[in-house]
């Protein structure tokens, strides 16, 4: 039974510090998910607190997972695994059944799992749970109180600076798309095909958009366009991220895949954009722009405010739309700076830490 004992702290212990962890480097993206339940269930006026939700729930998650597996408070300890799992088991059903929230998040951006896959992980560790909650009391206390009290305070204050860091910075470890390094190049390309009918047998038929014949005229007039087909099974999409102007051109290829140096501010709102960030990126902009660098504003916020932003700035920054929920996954900062080139992210930086002109000039030179 010791043994069975230890196996159940070792593997519920593990999972919850893994779990709190990578939730922990990215307290924004836990903020994010938090902000979708409250929305699903309908509890919107919680939405002001997600960030300090997001902050509570990794450091509960991550000190259950270290207090099992140091044997540190095991009574309490047990106590508040018990509460955590039966809660969250119970929520994970019902996300399996109505599917809310397409993805729990649990492990945060570090492993994806279906809301059916969570809930069968959390059944799976209610066994385990149960076995130290029932068990706990024939533990051996070996060190004293205030000693497994210091221990405890230590990890908890040591997790709370990661997490803060990683809050007003950037996540230390970087799960998503685009990371520092990645080329972000979209391979293959798609295939058009246009369907036409035939005026007269109204059959119809599909061609590539290069092999109608435009300049046969007896065929044209016999035949009339009927709709657009679009085969991107041969895409390689490296990113779901969409650049359109304000005319609705698409310009995704054109901006990311420049073969130049090319400066992505991301602003997923424009309206709750940090005004310093947004003075330092403009700033770096206004000093860079004649010296080589391509910079482009994006926003999921409407052209208005892009005009506001110029008015306000004085400033002829490029400006597009993207989707707000891509702009978020692109990087955890409002607004946020990325530094693209032929296609590879080189850097990026949270608002807070935005580089300066002599900085870029000498890590990045135009040559």
């Amino acid at each position: 039974m010791k043994v069975i004992r230890l196996i159940s702290r070792f593997i519920v212990g593990l999972t919850f510090i893994f779990s709190g962890f990578v939730k922990g480097i990215d307290p924004m993206g836990t903020m994010y998910k938090i902000q979708d339940y409250l929305v699903a269930y309908n509890l919107d006026w919680a939405i002001p607190s997600a960030i300090y939700l997001s902050f509570l729930l990794v450091t509960i998650e991550f000190s259950i997972g270290i207090f099992l597996l140091l044997n540190l408070r095991i009574k309490q300890t047990s106590w508040a695994l018990l509460v955590m799992m039966v809660f969250f088991t119970i929520v994970t059903f019902f996300d399996a059944l109505y599917n809310p929230v397409p993805d729990c998040g649990c492990f945060g951006e570090a492993i994806k799992l279906s809301n059916w896959e969570t809930f069968y992980k959390n059944v799976f560790l209610i066994v385990p749970t149960l076995i130290i909650f029932f068990s706990h009391k024939y533990r051996k206390i070996t060190i004293s109180q205030k000693k497994q009290d210091t221990v405890a305070a230590l990890f908890v204050i040591a997790f709370l600076m990661v997490s803060y860091y990683s809050y007003t910075n950037l996540p230390p470890i970087d799960f998503r798309e685009w990371k520092e390094g990645k080329d972000m190049k979209q391979t293959g390309k798609e295939k058009y095909y246009l369907i036409y009918e035939n005026k007269e047998s109204g059959e119809k038929k599909k061609y590539l958009s290069s092999e109608i014949p435009h300049e046969d005229s007896v065929w044209m007039s016999n035949w009339e366009f009927v709709e657009q087909q679009i085969d991107d099974s041969q895409v390689d999409r490296k990113h779901h991220l969409q650049i359109m102007d304000f005319n609705n051109n698409d310009m995704t290829r054109e901006i990311i895949e420049n073969p130049d140096y090319q400066f992505l501010i991301a602003a997923h709102s424009l309206r709750e954009a940090d005004d310093r960030g947004l003075e330092k990126t403009i700033k770096l902009y206004k000093k860079l722009s004649d010296k080589g660098y391509d910079f482009a504003l994006l926003t999921s916020s409407l052209e208005k405010r892009t005009k506001e932003l110029e008015r306000k700035y004085n400033t002829s920054l490029p400006a597009y739309q993207a989707d707000g929920i891509e702009l978020k996954a692109m990087i955890r900062s409002n607004p946020g700076l990325l530094l693209l080139k032929d296609g590879v992210v080189k850097q990026k930086w949270h608002y807070s830490n935005i580089p300066d002109t002599k900085n870029i000039l000498e890590k990045y030179p135009v040559k």
